[in-house]
């Protein structure tokens, strides 16, 4: 396993995602996180404008997800479907019909495919399973990153796993656009 430091190297990418028209691969082909370069960075600034335009309070007893739903504007039901939609977001993980089901009801519920659809799934989905770690982290008085590894294309085309012990958000292009809004919300358990 590789240090953080690879995430300031851009010999080491992110494992791209081809363009798709549905399902969670069309999603992977439209958020920053499967892709590097100009067009991570458009991608990424939609992700902070969005953040800088919600209002999210944190609540240490709520579950985030459905927080980020109602400050999206969107139904507490569908956090069953960002629950599927996150367990499969990483293509290294299993894969489901009912997961791309389920995206495409997100999908539908933001009103059809758009770059602000995208990019607004992508924050439920990115933050789904890393925020409930890093809440379940600080219940328990444990530090340490909520997501523990990455990974990245080496300059040898071989995929590497990469450690985020000294860097829980990350670092480099990729840093987590979520960090203030993640440490707010474990800062009210405390």
């Amino acid at each position: 396993m590789l240090t953080s430091a690879v995430l300031e190297d851009p010999r080491y990418r992110v494992p791209p995602a081809p363009p798709a028209a549905s399902g969670l691969a069309w999603l992977r082909s439209r958020v920053p996180r499967f892709c590097d370069g100009p067009e991570q960075a458009r991608r990424r600034a939609g992700i902070e404008h969005l953040l800088r335009s919600l209002t999210v309070i944190p609540n240490p007893v709520a579950d985030p997800s459905e927080v980020l739903l109602g400050a999206l504007g969107l139904p507490a039901e569908s956090a069953d479907d960002v629950d599927l939609v996150a367990a499969a977001y990483q293509p290294h993980t299993p894969q489901s019909a009912d997961a791309d089901a389920a995206l495409e009801r997100l999908v539908a519920a933001c009103g059809g495919r758009s770059d602000v659809t995208a990019a607004r799934i992508c924050l439920l989905v990115q933050a789904h399973a890393a925020m409930r770690a890093l809440l379940a982290q600080r219940r328990a008085g444990a530090a340490g990153p909520p997501v523990p590894v990455t990974r990245r294309i080496a300059p040898d085309g071989t995929v590497v796993e990469v450690d985020l012990a000294d860097a829980p958000f990350g670092r480099g292009p990729h840093t987590c656009p979520g960090r203030a809004l993640a440490e707010a919300w474990a800062a009210v358990l405390r």
